[in-house]
């Protein structure tokens, strides 16, 4: 794993914040410093065991060596949430969700993996589906709701329940409201207010596919 330190204890009295991100991913992520580093510059104080959002993902900090705080994650294979070391998915769905906005031309509307959607009864099963985002009722609900091809019924799911599940709909939860997205294993196409793009015509998103 490669490390990245926020060097807060020097300059602020706070402690230094550690980031392990996988080598399979790459370097050059010490920006994911900088939302730590501004924060405490701003009189932000952060603390073991607290949870902190980034992108989609919200991520604990635990106590680490010389009373400095470690980022840890949610494992995205289990319900419920089980903690590992680092952000490495953290950091590949944000860049992941940041793209398909580019994509789009638009900026990045982030919900929360606490937060829910509608999922229709046989959305989970479907080898097809559609996932559109509404306006937020409350501060829990994320606005997103999940269909499949004939949809029945609707019931509420954690967004992270949802994404362990049907793990394809993650580089689409940042689009904004009103955003329309069909899914099947050969096309997927977005559609919001009047433009669209493709699979079949976009290498971004036939890359999605994989």
């Amino acid at each position: 794993m490669f490390e990245y330190r926020a060097n807060l204890r020097q300059r602020y009295n706070h402690p230094n914040i550690v980031v392990a991100v996988s080598p399979d991913l790459g370097e050059g992520f010490d920006w994911i410093l900088s939302y730590f580093e501004e924060a405490v510059a701003g009189g932000v104080s952060f603390h073991e065991n607290q949870l902190v959002q980034v992108g989609w993902m919200m991520v604990m900090l635990r106590p680490f060596e010389q009373g400095d705080l470690e980022v840890w994650e949610p494992r995205l294979d289990s319900m419920p949430i089980n903690w590992t070391r680092g952000a490495t998915s953290t950091i590949r769905h944000l860049l992941l969700q940041r793209e398909v906005c580019a994509q789009l031309d638009v900026e990045p509307v982030f919900p929360t993996l606490r937060q829910s959607g509608i999922v229709s009864e046989h959305f989970f099963d479907s080898k097809e589906f559609c996932m559109e985002r509404d306006s937020s009722q409350n501060e829990n609900d994320s606005g997103w709701i999940f269909k499949d091809k004939n949809p029945e019924g609707g019931r509420h799911c954690s967004l992270f329940e949802i994404v362990v599940s049907r793990p394809e709909v993650t580089p689409f939860l940042a689009l904004p409201e009103s955003v329309s997205v069909t899914y099947s294993k050969s096309v997927v196409t977005v559609a919001y207010r009047g433009r669209s793009f493709s699979s079949t015509s976009n290498i971004f998103l036939a890359r999605l596919l994989g």
